[in-house]
């Protein structure tokens, strides 16, 4: 059961007797040398199972463990003072050093809770709040462990820190218990008649103190030590409530501060994460708005450069459809010039044109050429007659030739 969470739904504890258990130890006493284990297992056979059976010859006593409580209480009763081989022997419960008990208990711990609490340090048998007689716990326990190793490490485990088992701030205060074997108190048989104070003590019986007498005097100093000792007692003991009451008060107040105090420390790790939160949250921004001017930057950019080299092109292809046009401008005219000087160069097309034009129209062909024909020679003469010139010679003009290429025609240098 895990002990960190709530403890409001306990189980119930198994409240059978475990076989063997440490409170079933009995201690056996007064051992004749001569007596073995055999002896006493054949001697306490009738009392159910044994089991863990020891004798120290030297020291003249040994221990046993039976079944059950009832069993090793029925073998107490009948065996004490049993004769064994020339002895009497004295049997008593075994001391157990496995048994512990707990203080300062709060009033809402019950047997179920310190069952399970104490668990954590080894197997218990056996775990019970006292009660008074009202049936109101008295804020102590027993526990009575398995093993004697797990006693002695809830002790010290106890003793070194707090061990709380509610939320109360109260620490258990945890201790070895002796039990008290009171069951069969001191019988006559055991007082050591032969003293010379039991004759002493013995030589008067029952009987109350005459008033004002030499007996009466001192049982009243008796009476009057047991009182101041009674009334100290219970003085400490209201002093001790006191200082409980002061304490359980103190510790509420210091409790609530310290409550406090923590959510004032989470309040303030709020803000810090809050504020870094928002730092955090304002430098993704930045780099958000960073990146997103960055990549527009750059969207612009790329645009830009693919218009310029959209430009580029588009210059490109008007230069080369410029560059085509001029080309075929040129081509066209070298054609043209081609034909126009190859025109020239063949007579025997202008003859052969000739003679059919004349064969269809029925002309004479030097006739029709001469009517087209123009004359080489122009007259130039000054339409003004020059000043101080004499009649004749001012009106006088000169024959020049028209055709100034020459009788040649030279084949012109191809650009392209």
């Amino acid at each position: 059961m895990s002990l960190s969470g709530p403890t409001f739904d306990i189980p119930a504890v198994p409240m059978t007797e475990k076989k063997f258990n440490g409170r079933n130890r009995l201690y056996i006493g007064n051992i004749s040398p001569e007596v073995t284990e055999d002896d006493i297992k054949e001697l306490f056979q009738p009392f159910g199972e044994i089991n863990e059976t020891f004798i120290n010859k030297e020291k003249n006593f040994g221990f046993i463990k039976v079944d059950y409580h009832s069993n090793a209480e029925k073998a107490k009763r009948e065996l004490d003072g049993h004769l064994l081989k020339g002895r009497n022997l004295k049997i008593r419960f075994a001391p157990n050093s496995t048994t512990i008990k707990v203080k300062n208990l709060t009033p809402f711990v019950s047997n179920e809770l310190l069952y399970y609490s104490f668990s954590v340090f080894g197997e218990i048998e056996r775990a019970m709040v006292c009660v008074d007689e009202r049936g109101k716990p008295t804020g102590e326990g027993i526990i009575d462990f398995a093993r004697k190793g797990s006693a002695t490490h809830a002790i010290r485990r106890c003793s070194e820190g707090c061990f709380f088992l509610t939320g109360s701030l109260r620490p258990v205060i945890v201790e070895t218990y002796e039990v008290v074997d009171d069951v069969d108190g001191y019988p006559e048989k055991n007082i050591p008649k032969k003293s010379m104070d039991y004759h002493k003590e013995r030589e008067q019986g029952p009987r109350f103190a005459t008033p004002g007498s030499f007996e009466n005097e001192y049982g009243m100093r008796w009476k009057q030590l047991y009182d101041l000792h009674s009334q100290k007692e219970e003085a400490l003991k209201k002093e001790l409530e006191l200082e409980k009451e002061k304490l359980a008060a103190q510790m509420e107040y210091a409790k609530y501060e310290h409550e406090t105090e923590v959510l004032r420390d989470q309040l303030r790790a709020r803000e810090m994460d809050k504020e870094r939160q928002k730092i955090e949250w304002e430098r993704k921004q930045r780099m958000v708005e960073e990146e997103r001017l960055r990549t527009e930057e750059q969207m612009r950019r790329q645009q830009e450069d693919m218009e310029s080299r959209m430009l580029a092109q588009q210059e490109e292809l008007r230069r080369r459809q410029q560059e085509n046009t001029l080309f075929m401008q040129a081509h066209n005219l070298d054609s043209m010039l081609e034909q126009q000087e190859q025109a020239y160069d063949a007579p025997s097309y202008s003859k052969l044109s000739a003679v059919s034009m004349n064969d269809d129209t029925g002309l004479d062909s030097k006739s029709f050429m001469s009517s087209y024909e123009r004359h080489s020679n122009r007259y130039e003469a000054n339409r003004e007659p020059a000043r101080g010139s004499t009649g004749s010679m001012a009106n006088r003009g000169h024959w020049v030739s028209d055709n100034r290429r020459g009788d040649d025609f030279p084949n012109k240098r191809r650009r392209f």
